[in-house]
């Protein structure tokens, strides 16, 4: 295939105003993610987040606490380091010297807000992003009201999430999404400014909750970041088609130097094929509510109806909805289709002799049929938008 860094404009993905190459990140990993590992273990990968770091006395001493337990990887900062801010600036130049074109990505820890500030005018000067860690479980750190504590503290972590965005740093926030309601938590993150929703979603003990993406792409527009055991190329396509923008791979990129560079010649070929390498399932297979571009109209009873009732339309407003942003498309087209126009036609990957045989009367290939019901999607989403800024007035 192409050289991949001639296709940046292949995913046309963005964190607030840096272009990002491809859907595929090296997730933080305690101890463990620094400069050298992303170079050697991450090749090619579109983001790369390194950390996270201690930057102030009390996630310094929370990660002092940690270690005496043998937890040793929760020390990186000043205080084991040297200056956790000259470390911040080699990691992030490291990444650009020996991983071009890809994003860095420097995650933090602190109860402070002044240090989280400095860190942040740091990285936005250097072009890179900042994750806020809200992620962490350990007792040392949630007990100071670090990590995962903040959840429960909502207008400090607002005040911190607002008060970074004003430096300019492009701000990305982690969290689990079985300690909180991933909808409500993405409604939150979007109305404090963050750029990026970087979301571990987890099932205790049973793998990856599908169901908590989708809530968090029916919340947002955010960049959406989904992670938890990203495994195989499968399981990066459950997390596209379920509202991913990208996905993050640790353990597997740990075991296997290989498996990042992989996943982005996997997903780019998949992109290349299909036009659309996050395109949602169809709602009646539990889809989010893009997939409001694959379906029929609303002539009899399924899954469809309680959807459009949940975003506030009609039947009737639906049906004119998708054929007014069709008009003098090619989508438009379609007479042999079993309703009469491409509008209402499935998913690329459903087989269907009707849409195939007018996309080849129309000369239309499936990379450019699922390009263009991207575009409807997204002007659906629009309108979804716009009726939910309506209603809460």
């Amino acid at each position: 295939m192409e050289n991949l860094f001639d296709l940046f404009d292949l995913f046309d993905l963005k964190a607030g105003g840096i272009p990002i190459k491809n859907p595929i990140a090296l997730s933080a990993m305690a101890g463990i993610t620094d400069s050298k590992f992303a170079a050697s273990n991450a090749k090619n990968a579109g983001l790369v987040v390194l950390g996270a770091y201690n930057l102030d006395e009390t996630s310094e001493a929370a990660g002092t606490e940690a270690a005496a337990r043998g937890r040793s990887e929760f020390t990186a900062g000043a205080d084991v380091n040297g200056d956790v801010f000259i470390q911040i600036e080699n990691e992030i130049d490291a990444v650009a010297s020996e991983m071009p074109g890809t994003v860095a990505a420097i995650s933090v820890r602190s109860a402070s807000l002044e240090p989280l500030l400095k860190a942040a005018e740091l990285i936005q000067s250097k072009n890179a992003v900042m994750e806020l860690d809200v992620h962490c479980r350990q007792p040392e750190f949630t007990e100071r009201g670090l990590g995962q504590a903040l959840l429960k503290d909502t207008p400090k972590l607002a005040e911190m999430i607002q008060k970074i965005k004003e430096t300019g740093v492009v701000l990305s926030v982690k969290f689990r999404t079985n300690v909180v309601n991933p909808g409500m938590a993405a409604e939150f993150f979007d109305a404090a400014g963050v750029d990026i929703i970087h979301a571990d979603a987890m099932i205790e003990g049973k793998g990856s909750d599908l169901e908590a993406i989708m809530e968090i792409r029916n919340a947002t527009r955010k960049l959406l970041i989904a992670n938890n055991s990203v495994d195989d190329f499968d399981a990066a396509l459950d997390f596209f088609s379920s509202g991913a923008d990208m996905v993050s791979a640790a353990r597997a990129a740990a075991d296997d130097p290989e498996f990042i560079p992989h996943l982005v010649q996997k997903i780019s070929d998949y992109q290349q094929e299909t036009g659309w390498y996050n395109a949602p399932k169809h709602i009646c297979k539990r889809g989010d509510n893009r997939g409001l571009a694959f379906c029929c109209p609303p002539v009899k009873y399924c899954s469809l109806l309680k959807k459009i009732e949940s975003v506030g339309f009609t039947p009737e407003e639906f049906i004119q909805l998708k054929q007014e942003s069709v008009r003098g498309t090619p989508l438009e087209g379609g007479k042999d289709t079993c309703f009469g126009s491409l509008v209402w036609c499935c998913k690329g990957t459903k087989p269907c002799f009707y849409r195939d045989g007018t996309l080849s009367q129309l000369g239309i290939s499936m990379e450019e049929y699922m390009t263009m019901k991207k575009e409807l999607s997204e002007k659906i989403l629009r309108v979804i938008d716009e009726k939910k800024a309506a209603s809460s007035n």
